[in-house]
């Protein structure tokens, strides 16, 4: 059954300042930049899927990064109570996409079965990985997966009608995409499969990464499941912000 098209929100809930050479493999310039952090929201008027969850005031100012708001704050700008969210998807477990489950207790969060499998395995303790997790939000994702709270995904997978999620790996094992269709055509929310514009468009990766080659694969994937390049969405880029539709104050919109 075709679905009416849908409306992208990017919500901007936090950013940091950095440098290019921590940022893009084989950068040695140093450049200043800056990381905005996003949470997504997918609408068509009856049908709402938020993507990813943000990380908390507190885990954002233990790492060092510039908390703007919770992201529940920026989502009821947009109508959207995070109480009644019913699908959540979750593109990987690092810290800054998982940690606000708390916002969303009547939701199902749809992962992927190779992101869970690395999270709760044998190499997440050693340092090049463990950096990039908070524990306690793991354990939630676990005590969710007893409440039967998750959904998972091996590969692609429909979530609701005109919105999907595709498996690419790269930056985390489990690392996954979303389509959505709009009425400009099907578009890609990237997050962390590419950081920024750059990424993608030049095929340069991001410094943190499970698989080096597989994230080549998952730039050529994103490109191929846009109808458009200007319809894929990087995951942590503020140029997001200026080249698509302002809605508020760190808030945009496509479609």
């Amino acid at each position: 059954m075709q679905s009416a098209p849908y409306t992208i929100y990017a919500v901007q809930y936090a950013q940091r300042n950095t440098n290019s050479s921590e940022l893009f493999v084989g950068d040695s310039h140093n450049t200043p930049m800056k990381m905005a952090y996003f949470v997504w929201a997918l609408t068509n008027g009856t049908q709402t899927v938020v993507v990813d969850l943000g990380f908390t005031e507190e885990v954002g100012t233990r790492r060092g990064r510039q908390f703007l708001r919770c992201p529940s704050q920026g989502l009821a700008m947009l109508g959207i109570d995070c109480t009644q969210v019913e699908h959540v998807i979750l593109s990987h477990f690092h810290y800054d996409h998982v940690g606000c489950y708390a916002l969303f207790p009547n939701a199902t969060f749809y992962v992927q079965d190779d992101e869970m499998h690395f999270y709760t395995g044998r190499y997440v303790r050693k340092a090049a990985f463990r950096h990039s997790v908070e524990v306690d939000d793991i354990l939630a994702l676990v005590r969710f997966n007893y409440e039967g709270r998750l959904v998972f995904i091996n590969g692609e997978k429909e979530i609701v009608p005109g919105i999907s999620v595709h498996k690419v790996g790269g930056h985390t094992a489990g690392m996954q995409i979303v389509t959505v269709q709009t009425k400009d055509g099907r578009a890609v929310v990237a997050s962390d499969a590419s950081h920024y514009y750059h990424n993608f468009e030049k095929n340069v990766p991001f410094m943190t990464h499970h698989d080096l080659p597989g994230m080549y694969d998952g730039f050529q994937r994103i490109r191929e499941l846009a109808d458009r390049p200007d319809l894929i969405l990087p995951g942590h880029d503020p140029l997001v912000l200026e080249r698509l539709k302002p809605v508020a104050d760190g808030i945009i919109s496509m479609g």
